[in-house]
């Protein structure tokens, strides 16, 4: 299967993790169980979208010297034998395929067989941990999840471009693939770039 890459990829982290994404992009000890596509490596096409990340990660950081930061990274290869799963757009595949990785609490447990090393497809919106607590809790079905997944916090539905894209990185195989071109740090309100190979010597 050829995948044709983007040009470049974005990734909202904190300014504190720069160094350690420097030395590794993908180390899947620190990818957080119950997320969309389970742990991964997550980042987008949309460089608005990873600065929505980036902020909220600064926000709810307990380090107040935390900025946020935005990573640029380029896909320059493909590795052998990858196992891409694609969701094109929203639909009750793709509904269920978030609620069961939601519902993982327990690090390396996975509800897939085999799990793809590559994911690309829609995030999921409004605030996908509630509902997925409501789910449980009512016993509700795939249908109802993807009804409120698709929705905005004023309960409208929203396609897949309104939702946003989510590309995932689910096996370090890919490090080698990837390469951090640079980051945008939020500072003094507003965003300062910095090429990856002339890094501020204050980080």
């Amino acid at each position: 299967m050829d995948i044709i890459t983007p040009q470049r990829l974005y990734h909202g982290t904190t300014s504190q993790l720069v160094p350690a994404f420097q030395r590794k992009l993908l180390d899947s000890r620190y990818w957080r169980t119950g997320r969309d596509f389970g742990e991964g490596f997550y980042t987008t096409i949309s460089a608005a979208q990873a600065r929505k990340w980036a902020m909220k990660a600064a926000r709810s950081s307990l380090f107040e010297e935390q900025l946020a930061c935005v990573l640029e990274l380029e896909l320059t290869s493909i590795p052998e034998r990858t196992e891409p799963l694609i969701f094109l757009s929203e639909s009750l595949a793709w509904a269920e395929f978030i609620m069961k990785h939601r519902l993982v609490n327990e690090k390396g447990a996975d509800p897939c067989p085999s799990h793809p090393d590559l994911i690309i497809g829609p995030m999921a919106d409004s605030d996908t941990g509630k509902i997925i607590v409501e789910a449980v809790q009512l016993k509700k079905d795939v249908p109802w999840f993807y009804d409120q997944i698709t929705r905005g916090s004023r309960g409208r539905r929203l396609d897949s471009l309104r939702l946003g894209n989510q590309v995932v990185f689910s096996s370090e195989d890919w490090e080698s693939a990837l390469r951090l071109v640079g980051y945008n740090i939020y500072a003094g309100g507003r965003w300062i770039y910095y090429d990856n190979e002339y890094s501020a010597e204050s980080l």
